[in-house]
């Protein structure tokens, strides 16, 4: 996946270097709230006009990055770098990267199989077109979402891949990109100027910037300025249905509160009732302590199993950063029931691929992801810094690279693989302009004062 800057559609106005805004608090305000979207009231989810772009092109063209469809062309004329006579392994073996890139239904295959392209984005009907040129391609994708762990050390280029697949995704397919909001790490700051942020209703909401320099105060930020839109859902069922929108980049925030999450468990298929305690409900709740509140990453669970049971049929791919965190190894029920969530997801994980859901963790190595998760990925993509294996797997069976290809990739290269096939893709850094030094803190400061009261 090569992601090569186009340098004549981007140009970095920042008059400060990034070293200069790390040291001065008015600056690094500036840099973080005055990044903006350009030409966005031009595409398509804003206007309604589909002859505009849409936000993964908008995105795209901002980022600097090529034409997915002229990079495919390139690569069917570039040489594999193992075969003889053969094409780039990404276009010999799609499967390898197109698959868990190019999302089709039914009637997306009716689309390709009969030429009818009309009501398509621009993108997205030229990646069609590119398809009903390559028909064997066409039969080796599968119908509904589709998944991938990606693992590396740190400093492996990790959260840079994980945008420009966020672009890539926006960029050919319609879906809602749903991105892990915590109260910690936001490596997704370089999207925030096409950002819907969405937040729990009926909280207020404070983010801080720490900057990198020890000697300066944390900076304020309003995140109004700072992203495109903020919008409030009032539940789980209130999100999935109302909030989230295809073709948009969303940056979701669980709810503290936790409303729809039990209900969520109460109404899936075959799945067993999971209570959560807010930290209201210990508050008022005298057999509960301030042990029994659940932690906030739990949430996910109850929208990800919402999601895939009660809809809406739209296309969403969610980008679960540090996933490790949220379905760990060693995952046991002494920790609010932890296990037996992991375990319900993973029940309801059966039906995601045909309910059109995608879950894209990211992690620093395979093993922090629970076995039960793992072996229901379909695909890996091992970044360079750390060894791609050469043998047998925990869910993946026998990796079909017969040597360490990693070990010779710079940083901005990886290897997507499964158990048959394999392709080496790289990507572009992040033009500096987006680029934000510090660590951006999101909180909701009642909570904290209902934790303290219980």
């Amino acid at each position: 996946m090569s992601t090569d800057n186009d340098s004549g559609e981007i140009a970095d106005c920042q008059e400060h270097s990034l070293l200069e805004v790390a040291q001065n608090p008015d600056l690094l305000r500036e840099r973080v709230e005055g990044v903006t979207a350009p030409s966005i009231d031009k595409t398509r989810e804003e206007t309604g006009d589909k002859r505009a772009h849409t936000v993964g092109e908008n995105l795209r063209r901002a980022f600097g990055f090529r034409r997915w469809t002229n990079v495919l062309e390139d690569l069917e004329q570039a040489d594999h770098p193992a075969m003889e006579d053969s094409s780039h392994p990404i276009v010999e073996h799609p499967r390898a990267f197109l698959d868990h890139l190019i999302h089709v239904d039914d009637m997306d295959k009716l689309r390709l199989e009969h030429g009818e392209l009309e009501g398509l984005p621009k993108e997205r009907r030229e990646m069609f077109q590119w398809l009903r040129q390559n028909p064997e391609i066409v039969q080796e994708l599968r119908n509904g979402g589709t998944d991938w762990l990606a693992y590396g050390p740190k400093g492996s280029g990790k959260s840079t891949m994980s945008a420009a697949k966020v672009i890539r995704q926006l960029e050919v397919n319609l879906d809602a990109v749903v991105w892990r909001g915590t109260s910690a790490r936001t490596e997704w700051l370089p999207l925030r100027a096409w950002t819907r942020l969405c937040l729990p209703a009926g909280l207020e909401v404070e983010a801080y910037l720490d900057p990198p320099a020890d000697d300066m105060e944390p900076v304020e930020i309003d995140l109004e300025r700072m992203c495109h839109e903020v919008v409030r859902y009032d539940s789980i069922r209130d999100l999935n249905h109302n909030v989230l929108e295809e073709g948009h980049f969303h940056v979701v925030y669980p709810d503290p509160r936790f409303r729809g999450a039990t209900k969520a468990y109460q109404e899936a298929e075959e799945i067993g009732e999971i209570p959560h305690h807010s930290a209201w409900d210990v508050q008022v709740d005298e057999e509960l302590e301030r042990t029994d509140i659940t932690p906030s990453k739990m949430w996910w669970f109850a929208w990800a199993i919402d999601k895939i049971d009660q809809g809406p049929p739209i296309w969403l791919s969610w980008f679960c950063d540090e996933i490790g965190n949220v379905m760990p190894e060693h995952a046991d029920n002494d920790y609010h029931q932890l296990y037996d969530r992991i375990s319900a997801f993973r029940d309801k994980y059966v039906d995601a691929r045909r309910n059109k859901f995608s879950t894209f963790g990211i992690g620093h190595e395979p093993g922090d992801l629970h076995n039960m998760m793992r072996k229901k990925m379909r695909w890996q993509i091992t970044l360079a810094g750390i060894d791609n294996p050469t043998g047998k797997t925990v869910g993946m069976g026998d990796a079909p690279m017969g040597r360490n290809y990693t070990q010779g990739m710079q940083l901005g290269q990886a290897l997507s693989w499964n158990s048959q096939n394999f392709a080496e893709f790289s990507w572009s850094d992040i033009p500096s302009q987006f680029k934000v030094p510090g660590q951006l803190h999101v909180r909701f400061p009642e909570v904290l004062e209902v934790v303290r009261s219980c």
